[in-house]
């Protein structure tokens, strides 16, 4: 990937939270909530971020988006480093870097009209006029489907589905770099989904935008997204191009993933065998050492117990942190059985 194509890059992200103490002499407890995360979204496509819930892949969009302290680590958007940005600087980076909530009933103010909900990020970041305002307000209005004698009503008259395209349009309306959307359809009914899910597609080409996309559906990152990062207890466990992900995954936890609910991808009928995974992930406060996978992993071996695999380059695009990977004939080797 050429630089002048990256957008974004994450570096060595982490946001960890100390607790209360539990007693005057208690040491302070922390939660590893995104622990060394890092990858580069290229401009003008789609980037996944998927795990199980808990695993931090929410905290890292809030992190991005600044509306939470990093606690290491750099993030860089378009050349520019976020890190340590306040006032009028963070202002100019917010118009590059806007949000879609998960819950279409929460994200929005309900005592506002759809028109100045969406107005507002250009009222607060751009030095628009009135007329522009309400012009730009219109078009989005049209672009997410709704109509535009709609705009005068609140959010309590509209379905989910129809909130999520308001929120949709309040992202786009300072015309952003990034988008993140922190899973968008989690919230919705399934035929909804899907329609949400289209619209963001058509979007992406008619607008050129470039999407962060979290989620913990598979079958939905697999549709939107180019490449993605696979996160488990606040680190990416492997990373790659869709296509090379989906076909063949290295790390076990990403084929226990896959082949979970084989039959939201009909490609993997009959050609996968299910990897069951016992147990809950153990808790940020308290990670186990070594690789955080271990505990729950059936080809887990004393290395993995004791030393933290790094995320390393085992080629084709792909990166996997784990100990039991090996290259043999230039081609990566996993425990894990391979799709037929």
């Amino acid at each position: 990937m050429n630089e002048s194509d990256t957008l974004l890059e994450v570096r060595d992200l982490k946001v960890h939270f100390t607790l209360k103490k539990s007693g005057m002499f208690a040491p302070a407890s922390k939660v590893y909530a995104v622990d060394g995360v890092s990858f580069n979204v290229k401009r003008g496509s789609a980037y996944g971020i998927v795990g199980e819930s808990g695993c931090g892949k929410s905290t890292t969009a809030l992190a991005l988006a600044q509306l939470i302290a990093a606690t290491g680590g750099d993030i860089i958007l378009n050349g520019t480093s976020l890190a340590g940005l306040s006032g009028k600087d963070l202002k100019e980076v917010r118009k590059g870097l806007q949000m879609i909530f998960q819950d279409p009933y929460s994200s929005l103010d309900p005592r506002q009209r759809v028109e100045d909900i969406i107005a507002k990020p250009m009222r607060q970041l751009t030095r628009m006029t009135k007329t522009e305002i309400a012009n730009r307000v219109d078009e989005l209005i049209a672009k997410v489907g709704l109509r535009t004698e709609q705009k005068k009503l609140f959010p309590h008259q509209f379905s989910g589905g129809q909130r999520q395209r308001i929120g949709i349009a309040r992202a786009l309306a300072v015309h952003p770099q990034l988008v993140i959307c922190d899973e968008p359809v989690s919230a919705l009914d399934v035929a909804i989904q899907a329609q949400v899910i289209n619209l963001l597609k058509q979007l992406q080409e008619d607008m050129g935008l470039t999407y962060l996309f979290i989620s913990h559906d598979l079958a939905v990152v697999q549709h939107l997204c180019d490449a993605l990062s696979v996160m488990y207890l606040g680190r990416v466990v492997e990373q790659g191009e869709r296509k090379e992900l989906f076909s063949r995954p290295l790390h076990p936890y990403t084929y226990a993933l896959l082949t979970a609910d084989p039959v939201k991808d009909p490609t993997l009928r009959g050609k996968t065998t299910r990897l069951r995974l016992e147990g809950d992930p153990p808790s940020p406060l308290n990670p186990p050492p070594g690789c955080h996978f271990h505990t729950r992993c059936p080809y887990a071996q004393d290395i993995c117990r004791t030393e933290s695999p790094p995320l390393r380059d085992v080629g084709q695009g792909q990166h996997v942190a784990c100990h039991l990977v090996t290259i043999v004939d230039g081609q990566p080797v996993s425990p894990v059985p391979a799709f037929a």
